[in-house]
């Protein structure tokens, strides 16, 4: 059973959301600070820093363009009595196997105990999609407009980055293993919070309230019936927790 959501982890997160009324006061002190638009705005640094890198990204796109002279319409292989496969079909390929690669690189760095594996790992892939995505909108392929101008934004980069984040995260490495669950939601918010800084404040901001209230709402006498239920939920949670045993095949493991 996956580790990050299974009934015997379910004291945890029991345990989180309680602890919201003992830190009720900074929880509302956080809330204060993520509401502050001036303080996450994209004109300040760090997040002002993005233009610069997505420039330079584009700029080693155009030289390595330039520098191999790479044709993607120009056929690379002839198959007689077949039709030619064309250059963009091999860019194509190599592009997809660099993207598997650093992917593969970054699950890698999720099973290590270094946390800047994992930064180095998600610029790699941040690059190696800006890099694809700007040959692919100046390739000489009959793309349309619009489609060209879509796949060299960087927000549609970010976008894909938070979305493989996503994937890994509920479906994948972050699902079996607590660590590299929270890992990636930490690694996730941070590039939201990078691209998005305002909106992103925003939502996590309003996170924090709710559990700031929830918080307030478990010291509330008026509501002693409910917080007589959630401490015998914890107490259930906890001997359940306490008296788990594992399945022979888990011993044997």
């Amino acid at each position: 059973m996956p580790e990050v959501f299974s009934a015997k982890s379910l004291i945890y997160w029991w345990g989180i959301l309680t602890a919201s009324a003992l830190v009720k006061n900074w929880l509302e002190a956080i809330y204060a600070f993520l509401s502050d638009k001036n303080l996450f705005s994209p004109n300040r640094v760090p997040f002002s820093s993005l233009p610069g890198l997505n420039s330079w990204v584009d700029n080693a796109a155009d030289y390595f363009k330039v520098a191999i002279k790479f044709n993607s319409t120009d056929p690379v292989a002839t198959i007689t009595g077949g039709p030619d496969i064309p250059g963009w079909i091999l860019a194509a390929f190599l592009g997809l196997l660099l993207l598997l690669l650093v992917v593969r690189f970054y699950i890698h760095a999720l099973r290590t105990d270094s946390w800047l594996d994992d930064f180095i790992a998600l610029f790699l892939i941040y690059v190696a999609l800006r890099f694809e995505g700007h040959l692919i909108g100046s390739s000489g392929l009959p793309f349309r407009n619009d489609f060209r101008d879509f796949v060299q934004n960087p927000v549609v980069t970010f976008i894909l980055l938070i979305l493989f984040l996503f994937l890994l995260t509920f479906f994948g490495e972050g699902l079996r293993s607590k660590r590299a669950f929270l890992r990636a939601i930490t690694e996730g918010v941070f590039l939201a919070l990078l691209m998005f800084p305002t909106e992103t404040a925003s939502v996590l901001g309003r996170i924090v309230d709710a559990l700031a209230k929830f918080g307030g709402a478990l010291l509330l006498k008026e509501n002693w019936v409910f917080a007589v239920l959630w401490g015998a939920l914890g107490m259930i949670l906890a001997v359940y927790h306490l008296t788990w045993s594992e399945r022979p095949s888990e011993k044997k493991a």
